[in-house]
């Protein structure tokens, strides 16, 4: 039996390739000049990165039984709700990135670093119709990832590994491992999602055209 992936249809096997070929220098990546296409590079880069993660080190424990897992149902549920929660903590992580950039740089102030943040996060986390983590719960990932923003140390996060502890800290949390095995493969894990956040930190902060991005975002009105 086969899982269906969610994600974005850039996801597929030619944006992966491509993904792979960018990493190694032999294609270049357009700039990011509007906050639409922000919010692309969020999620395809958050699917991407949770998605290798997780199903990597799934694959490197389960070794031959690899593909038996997959005729597990309960298994499968578990991997669906593995699966969501780590990319709701990857967008939150990127958006909170991109975000941090912009205080960084002095064109946000505070307060509007983190509704940028968070609209972000709304319109990729709210963009989907999953039934495989309850609406309760979904939605209370999305809150956290505003109260992320609405506390955030920008100077820490603009640096990057600040900002991306919340999607290690899920693979961690939820891949379907068990308890005794995670701890001892904890730090080979958390390397593992940090080494690939590497070059999406690298590649954000460069393709980033602030001026043409805020020129494109309409904030939201602030209660007097």
């Amino acid at each position: 039996m086969t899982t269906t992936f969610l994600f974005p249809r850039k996801m597929q096997l030619p944006e992966t390739l491509k993904s792979v070929l960018r990493t190694l220098g032999f294609i270049g990546q357009p700039p990011i000049a509007s906050y639409r296409q922000l919010i692309d590079h969020t999620a395809k880069n958050a699917a991407y990165v949770s998605q290798v993660t997780l199903y990597t080190y799934i694959k490197a424990r389960a070794g031959t039984q690899y593909p038996k897992l997959f005729t597990n149902e309960d298994f499968l549920t578990s991997l669906r709700i593995a699966r969501w929660h780590i990319f709701g903590a990857a967008i939150a992580d990127m958006a909170l990135f991109a975000a941090a950039q912009f205080h960084r740089s002095g064109t946000l102030d505070h307060d509007q670093s983190a509704s940028f943040a968070g609209g972000i996060m709304d319109e990729v986390l709210t963009d989907y119709e999953q039934q495989d983590v309850e609406p309760k719960v979904f939605l209370e990932m999305l809150a956290e990832g505003h109260r992320r923003a609405t506390f955030a140390n920008w100077a820490d996060i603009a640096d990057g590994p600040a900002a991306f502890q919340a999607s290690s800290d899920a693979v961690f949390y939820w891949a379907p491992i068990a308890d005794e095995l995670k701890a001892l493969d904890e730090e080979i894990v958390r390397n593992s999602i940090h080494l690939r956040w590497i070059g999406v930190r690298r590649d954000t902060k460069a393709l980033l055209r602030q001026d043409a991005i805020l020129a494109s975002w309409t904030p939201p009105h602030r209660a007097r």
